[in-house]
């Protein structure tokens, strides 16, 4: 799953974006929906990369919608995608006693605590759909929870993120070799262990996959995990309340999963996110290229940047 890029340093990127996520701390979350939204009609507005990823996604991904559609869902997302920065102050930041305030309604608990009493672990699917990250939050309070996550290109961002995420105790686990070998020793001591399985991985920790029709490398490391393992298998979602707060998910995913197919799992494994991503499509974070990595002979999906 590693990356091959190394982190670089970028003192001024780290400082920008230190005094962002200060200043948003300092807002109520129906203010940071506000200026979310002012965010989002700008990427609208003007021919940015993330609007361009984004259309080519969803037209992509909703064949079936008409153009007029498919474009409303675009500029609905990218709303929504400038809430989640908007957010980050709160996400990052907020004390556990705050962020509670904004928890509003979960469905499916008891399988969340189902799979978190197994003693072999369990393995919670959490999809780039709502705030991820107020799970981190949510999720700390309920079991002994580990995340597995990608190194940031900008080491100073590495800094920062760790901090916010690991201050209700969850242990950050970098996605390198090193990584999955702590990954499969947290399960074995029946820990929860938090994946975000809508990540595209290197080619060789990956196969290619139909995500909404489309061939997408999807990450093999889950089903291997599972089979290996034995645990459990939830996925997550935290929904976005406007100006209100978050609403959770808990979600069954197929056994099929687990199948010693792989082609087989990774099929199952985007067919249960993208059922969620279609109950909320608006929130999903179609500003990411899902579909960079492409099978041999096929055209880049992306247009390359000028």
């Amino acid at each position: 799953m590693a990356d091959k890029k190394i982190s670089r340093s970028s003192p001024l990127l780290g400082a920008v974006t230190q005094a962002a996520v200060r200043v948003s701390t300092g807002l109520s979350l129906p203010a940071a929906h506000r200026l979310g939204a002012l965010i989002g009609k700008l990427m609208w507005l003007f021919p940015t990369r993330i609007r361009s990823t984004a259309t080519v996604n969803i037209d992509a991904c909703f064949p079936e919608l008409s153009a007029s559609a498919r474009q409303r869902l675009v500029r609905a997302s990218l709303v929504e995608m400038g809430r989640t920065f908007a957010e980050a102050g709160a996400m990052l930041r907020w004390p556990a006693e705050k962020l509670r305030k904004l928890e509003k309604g979960v469905v499916g608990e008891d399988l969340l605590l189902g799979a978190a009493a197994s003693q072999k672990g369990a393995i919670l699917l959490v999809p780039h759909l709502g705030n991820w990250e107020f799970l981190n939050y949510f999720l700390s309070e309920r079991c002994q929870l580990a995340a597995l996550y990608r190194v940031p290109r900008i080491a100073e961002l590495d800094a920062i993120l760790l901090a916010a995420r690991s201050r209700f105790g969850s242990t950050l686990i970098a996605a390198t070799p090193a990584g999955i070998i702590q990954v499969r020793r947290e399960l074995k001591n029946g820990t929860t262990v938090m994946i975000l399985p809508d990540q595209e991985p290197i080619r060789s920790s990956g196969i290619f996959a139909p995500f909404f029709g489309v061939s997408a490398l999807t990450m093999t490391l889950v089903p291997r995990l599972l089979r290996k393992s034995g645990a459990s298998v939830v996925l997550a979602i935290s929904e976005r309340i406007e100006g209100e707060g978050f609403r959770l998910h808990f979600r069954a995913v197929s056994s099929l999963v687990s199948d010693p197919n792989l082609e087989t799992a990774t099929t199952a494994l985007n067919h249960a996110v993208e059922a969620c991503i279609r109950d909320f499509p608006q929130q999903y974070h179609w500003g990411y290229k899902r579909f960079k990595s492409r099978p041999a002979g096929e055209e880049s999906f992306y247009p390359k940047r000028k």
